[in-house]
């Protein structure tokens, strides 16, 4: 029963910091839209985000984020077979959370 408990906080606030995570990162992505500055992609982690944010793909799996669009056609063709790519191996996870301890 403890152990329960203790996981489903663990999950819990697992969850709220991806939250932030991406909430944060959605603010950031609009900064740089408005000061034409080119972020990586979220998800990839590779330059190959275009300038204009609108030209970019929207992620299926994390709303209101703007991904390269390579990683648009992956995401869509995940999702066809449905078996998304875990968020925990996006790049912008990966490189903002070190040290949590994540799945």
């Amino acid at each position: 029963m403890f152990r329960k408990v203790m996981q489903m906080i663990q999950d819990y606030a697992e969850k709220k910091l991806l939250d932030e995570v991406f909430a944060t990162y959605l603010d950031v992505q609009d900064a740089a839209a408005e000061m034409a500055q080119v972020l990586p992609c979220p998800r990839c982690g590779k330059l190959t985000m275009k300038m204009r944010l609108h030209s970019n793909a929207l992620s299926r799996q994390v709303p209101g984020i703007a991904i390269c669009d390579r990683c648009g056609t992956e995401e869509a063709l995940e999702d066809a077979v449905r078996q998304p790519m875990d968020v925990h191996k996006w790049a912008l996870v990966k490189t903002y959370m070190k040290g949590a301890n994540l799945k």
